[in-house]
């Protein structure tokens, strides 16, 4: 028994004429009569009564093709599932991911990829850097929004930039350097530095400190917290300045005010990484969709 003569039988039983099926089927009825004898034998009993007049479910018949439907709906959705997995239409989809970094587009991508596949489960994971790169290299995630310190220490990694974003210093309003259109590193010098504590993002603190002694200083930090709330209210009182990327300034008070740094290198890149060799079909989907918002929200567009 196979779906094909499950298919013929229920054409059959609907139409109650054997030439009808046939011509639903694009065959013969000599072909579909034989494929419904070869049925019956397989089962060892009469689906139907024929005469010359007229055809006619047994009851034996009634019953198999109140099953029949059944596993033909069945069978066909699972066809429907399997082929939609193959092509992500339907799975599950691990998102890492830093927090403040997404936030200009995050929100929209998630809620036009959700309306695109709802059949796909993802979960995002928010952590730092470290964890989001520890998770990458065991394959916790599938794909990670990140920063690019030490990626490449990841073996099978693959990555893209999508969004680089200039370093300001960030100054309580009423300081002198914020009369400055730009600041040079060497114009911080002899200022108290408030920042991020390093064990959050040791790549990002350690090439602050490197890229201060490459300009003549060390920096002189005052303060450090885990939390980036908590550097921003310290530089509101004026405690210290800090050096952070521009978009941290969505999560800025008016008192702030941000100046951007002087020189080509003076950015901060976010990238979107993945294992070369996870054949998770979901992640081309939500690389494109991920794409499109970005084109979306580009100035002019």
């Amino acid at each position: 028994m196979d779906f094909r003569q499950l298919r013929y039988f229920i054409s059959v039983a609907e139409h109650l004429n054997f030439t009808q099926a046939a011509q639903h089927h694009y065959i013969t009825q000599t072909a579909i009569s034989q494929q419904i004898i070869a049925l019956e034998t397989q089962l060892g009993v009469k689906l139907f009564n024929r005469t010359n007049r007229s055809v006619q479910l047994t009851p034996a018949g009634k019953t198999f093709l109140r099953e029949s439907r059944i596993m033909v709906a069945r069978a066909d959705e699972a066809i429907k599932l399997t082929r939609h997995a193959a092509s992500g239409l339907v799975g599950n989809l691990k998102i890492g991911f830093l927090g403040p970094n997404e936030k200009p587009f995050m929100p929209t991508l998630i809620r036009q990829f959700r309306r695109k596949y709802p059949n796909i489960v993802f979960s995002l994971h928010q952590s730092g850097i470290d964890d989001i790169h520890e998770a990458l290299e065991h394959r916790f995630l599938d794909v990670a929004f990140t920063l690019p310190f030490h990626l490449d220490k990841i073996a099978g990694l693959t990555w893209e930039i999508i969004q680089s974003d200039p370093f300001c210093v960030i100054f309580y309003h009423d300081h002198p350097l914020t009369k400055k259109a730009k600041i040079k590193r060497a114009d911080l010098s002899g200022e108290p530095f408030v920042v991020i504590e390093r064990e959050v993002a040791p790549g990002a603190f350690d090439a602050m400190i490197q890229d201060c002694v490459k300009s003549g200083f060390t920096p002189n930090i005052v303060a450090q917290s885990r939390f980036l709330e908590t550097v921003l209210l310290l530089i509101e009182s004026d405690v210290g300045i800090s050096i952070l990327p521009r978009f941290f300034e969505l999560y800025a008070t008016p008192n702030l005010r941000f100046i951007e740094l002087e020189g080509e290198n003076e950015t901060m890149k976010l990238v979107v990484a993945h294992h070369v060799d996870n054949d998770n079909p979901t992640i081309p989907l939500f690389l494109e969709e991920l794409k499109t918002v970005l084109e979306q929200l580009q100035p002019n567009k």
